[in-house]
């Protein structure tokens, strides 16, 4: 599935929350962007070596949409939602189904456009170190990430029962 239709079916999922689901969704995350911060600080060694030695290489040649989905879209676009112009200008650049280097690359190189509070999950917990001194914090946004793809999923559920009694 390509990155543009996954960030479509996240503009679907925003705008057909109720007012309650939404503010459900802002707090988780919310909750999301606080275990990214966490881990960036406690990260701080290996993510200057991804940038110093390994120069961004986990961003080349890879299958973007196995990397990101809907849910960091989801979350990116809550968080940072006037990122939207810029992640629909890279989106232009992809070429669905083939390896190539992330389209989030400013001038296809670097840095990555999203801030470093407000990323996709696979981006910010992928270290090419040993990362058990951050176990902790990784698991903390993963389980972060888990929580917002189950809000949703259930919230569907739910949208669909109501929608079946009428």
């Amino acid at each position: 599935m390509s990155l543009y239709h996954q960030f479509k079916q996240a503009e679907k999922i925003l705008f057909a929350l109720d007012d309650k689901d939404k503010k459900k969704i802002i707090n988780i995350c919310q909750e999301i962007r606080s275990a990214e911060i966490e881990l960036q600080k406690k990260s701080g060694k290996f993510m200057r070596r991804c940038l110093e030695r390994c120069n961004g290489m986990c961003c080349r040649n890879v299958q973007l949409d196995l990397i990101i989905n809907q849910f960091d879209f989801l979350y990116i676009m809550t968080i940072r939602p006037d990122l939207k112009p810029k992640i629909l200008e890279c989106l232009k650049k992809e070429k669905p189904f083939f390896p190539m280097d992330c389209v989030f690359l400013k001038n296809g190189k670097g840095p990555c456009i999203f801030p470093s509070d407000a990323r996709p999950e696979v981006c910010l917990v992928t270290f090419c170190d040993d990362t058990g001194p951050v176990r902790k914090e990784i698991g903390k946004v993963k389980r972060k990430f888990f929580k917002l793809t189950w809000s949703v999923f259930l919230m569907r559920v739910k949208h669909f029962l109501n929608v079946s009694k009428t």
